[in-house]
């Protein structure tokens, strides 16, 4: 049984949407009622940056709607997702900040699988040139997932970030000196290759 307020208001959003429809040619995917995710996936992995743009902003609808993933819509989306942490467009790369709170508010529980990836590219970030607003998006996205997941779980994923960084590092120390030794006359050459690998 329908009161009069809600017929009214279903009677306003038709109007407004129509009104919308009217000025724009259509309804934007982000503002109908029942969103097909599958579109919206398929929107936030264009090549296109407008339609990328335009899926998070419907995956923004989602979220806020509590609306939650299926384990294939998640696993889809973490994939999107980490290629959206090198996004080259400002905007579309901004917007998925903002995204990324939401989505790991609504699905922490289902992410732990993905937690290494999402903490690292965050960590990345922050140490990247970012525009100010930008980087408070990064350090926003930071601190909900440092209050979303077990501590012991990021503690585990940071100490393997470092191991990963130091043998990195070592590599290119390594390659360094190499390249140094091409540089150096043959006599020269031997001794520092015997000091490099004792």
């Amino acid at each position: 049984m329908h009161s009069d307020d809600d017929a009214n208001s279903d009677a306003s959003s038709a109007c407004s949407e129509r009104s919308y429809s009217s000025r724009n040619g259509s309804i934007p995917t982000y503002m109908r009622q029942t969103e097909d995710v599958a579109e919206v996936l398929n929107r936030c992995a264009s090549s296109n940056w407008s339609e990328r743009k335009e899926g998070l902003l419907g995956l923004q609808n989602l979220l806020k709607n509590q609306r939650t993933l299926s384990r294939v819509e998640l696993k889809r989306l973490c994939e999107i997702f980490t290629r959206m942490f090198a996004d080259p467009h400002g905007k579309v790369f901004s917007m998925f900040l903002e995204t990324l709170v939401d989505f790991i508010q609504v699905h922490k529980d289902d992410l732990q699988d993905w937690l290494f990836v999402l903490l690292t590219q965050l960590l990345k970030k922050m140490g990247a040139d970012l525009l100010g607003s930008v980087q408070a998006k990064v350090q926003k996205a930071l601190d909900v997932t440092r209050e979303s997941f077990p501590n012991d779980l990021q503690f585990n994923i940071l100490m393997r970030f470092t191991h990963l960084f130091f043998k990195w590092w070592n590599l290119v120390s390594f390659y360094h000196e190499i390249v140094l030794l091409e540089n150096v006359d043959p006599d020269e050459r031997e001794d520092g290759a015997k000091a490099i690998f004792v």
